[in-house]
């Protein structure tokens, strides 16, 4: 699938081009969408997103924001599965990222790492 090409959040132009991604770079940029888009927030699909209850706040609760992650990422079709899912969390500046591999659904694997979520 092509698509167009997002750098945070905003199209990509270049020499006054719009610029597009495909294959493995267009499937992180639809996951990395999905993580950062709340669950419910899109109202023509109130079932995309990631439920982010479970991520911000003083209560971070790994092992359910894994969950979260795994039922958000598996929206998409062309992912089978989710191998691991790892927390990066900075307390001075109070960012939390997160780094994904996943088997994609022709069992090669793919990665998407420094997705900033809160």
């Amino acid at each position: 699938m092509k698509t167009l090409k997002l750098v945070d959040g905003d199209l990509c132009f270049e020499n006054s081009t719009l610029q597009m991604v495909e294959g493995d770079e267009e499937i992180a940029q639809s996951v990395e969408l999905t993580l950062k888009t709340r669950l419910g927030e899109f109202t023509l699909d109130e079932h995309f997103g990631l439920d982010w209850s479970n991520i911000l706040g003083k209560g971070f609760d790994q092992e359910e924001a894994q969950y979260d992650i795994i039922n958000a990422v598996t929206q998409d079709e062309r992912i089978a599965s989710v191998e691991s899912v790892e927390f990066s969390h900075d307390k001075e500046t109070r960012n939390l990222s997160v780094h994904l591999k996943m088997k994609k659904e022709d069992d090669q694997t793919i990665e998407l790492g420094g997705v900033d979520l809160a």
